[in-house]
């Protein structure tokens, strides 16, 4: 008798769709097979697709505060005249709510961990606590050159650390990038880091002005000077990667660095394409993100899929640049993968974080449902979610959050931006 079973379902296991049955018991998938299996909650899947839950792997994710407040902006004016002058008004349960909103979403659209970099990061673990949600969370720390500024950061992303890693919350560093963190203090993360045996999520070579920049202060693009200084390792995810040479792409592969790509995020603020085929063609562990909900404008991880096989095509000029299997890997056991988790996967032994997605008009007739998922999906296919062999929706009904509160709390903390 297992905790929990999943019956009958059409299961995505090991790249292909299987009917099966899952059991799951305490934290961990238990068994997957076709025998009989019983549970003390059983969920009748003989008409759902059962897939690994998706893992969210770069959003800031408060930034559902920012959802359509600014628009239509290349990303160094959207963060200087924008998005910067609005953080600053924000308070920490501002934050709590935001989170809380993108929680929803989240949940209601099928992702079962993500990656936060932000600020109040106290706020983002509470609300990760309250709703179930798995997460990795770092406080985004930058220096901009000031020593002692330098030191109270590493200080607050250690403190931030030590506070929460544990259970359902992975905590590690955030240094922001390299434009807003000196050398000095991205060493000083990485050998703190290595002593905690933690990781580090980064933004890196995001636009083509960044990176010029970069080059003409130090002599070499990012990627090549962060190796210089040892600051790479199999621990490091790199937000986006778009700008970036063959030199560095070896390096990348070479030191075990994730990358995440993040397709409708760097459409929209104009930053470029990722070349993520070449990535995974050089051995990369290429993950799947949102980025923050202000240049997105969602957390629907389904349409960072689509939209990261069709760029591809478009990119490379191939239409099977990509296998719909390589992005479904890439939206689940990728991100996992990248962060030192083991999970993405339906089997035995793995976190029982687990999605069911309803047969709708957009996936008839169902020919391949691998196919169905990567180019049919909007989201709201999603009917159970399930974390850490917790159902936290169920039939399409939150079981942890009250949405109408949720809602009404972020319309009225909108109020405080609209004068900006």
């Amino acid at each position: 008798m297992h905790d929990l079973a999943i019956k009958d379902g059409l299961c995505y296991i090991n790249g292909e769709f299987i009917r099966a049955n899952i059991g799951i018991d305490g934290h961990k998938i238990s068994y997957v097979g076709k025998e009989e299996i019983k549970g003390e909650l059983e969920i009748k899947a003989d008409k759902n697709l059962v897939l690994p839950g998706l893992f969210n792997a770069h959003t800031h994710l408060a930034m559902t505060l920012f959802r359509g407040f600014a628009e239509d902006m290349p990303l160094m004016d959207w963060l200087k005249t924008k998005i910067w002058r609005a953080e600053r008004l924000l308070n920490a349960k501002d934050v709590y709510w935001g989170s809380m909103l993108g929680i929803l979403e989240m949940l209601r659209t099928g992702t079962t961990c993500f990656s936060d970099l932000y600020i109040h990061m106290d706020e983002v673990a509470k609300a990760c606590i309250e709703s179930g949600i798995r997460a990795v969370l770092c406080y985004g720390m930058a220096d901009r050159g000031d020593s002692e500024r330098a030191k109270e950061e590493l200080e607050i992303g250690e403190d931030f650390i030590k506070r929460w890693n544990d259970g359902r919350i992975k905590a590690i560093f955030g240094p922001h990038a390299p434009y807003t963190c000196s050398l000095e203090f991205l060493k000083m993360v990485k050998d703190r880091a290595d002593e905690l045996k933690v990781g580090i999520h980064i933004h890196v070579s995001e636009t083509k002005d960044e990176v010029e920049e970069f080059k003409q202060k130090f002599g070499l693009p990012p990627i090549e000077k962060l190796d210089e200084i040892g600051f790479l390792g199999p621990k490091t995810v790199m937000a986006h990667a778009i700008w970036i040479n063959d030199k560095e792409m070896e390096i990348l592969a070479k030191k075990g660095v994730s990358v995440v790509h993040n397709p409708i995020s760097n459409m929209k603020l104009a930053s470029g394409i990722a070349r993520v085929t070449d990535m995974v063609e050089s051995g990369i562990n290429v993950c799947l993100g949102t980025d923050g909900a202000a240049s997105n404008n969602t957390y629907n991880l389904f349409e960072e899929i689509k939209l990261t096989s069709l760029l591809q095509k478009v990119r490379t000029g191939k239409a099977d640049a990509l296998h719909a299997r390589d992005v479904v890997e890439m939206a689940t056991r990728n991100g996992y993968k990248a962060y030192g988790l083991d999970g993405g996967e339906l089997k035995k032994g793995r976190l029982a974080d687990i999605i069911l997605l309803k047969k709708s008009f957009n996936y008839t007739p169902l020919y391949n449902p691998l196919y169905s998922i990567v180019y049919s999906s909007f989201g709201c296919e999603v009917s159970h979610t399930i974390v850490d062999g917790k159902i936290l929706m169920e039939e399409g009904e939150l079981l942890t959050l009250n949405e109408e509160k949720i809602l009404e709390k972020v319309e009225k903390i909108k109020e405080k931006f609209t004068q900006l």
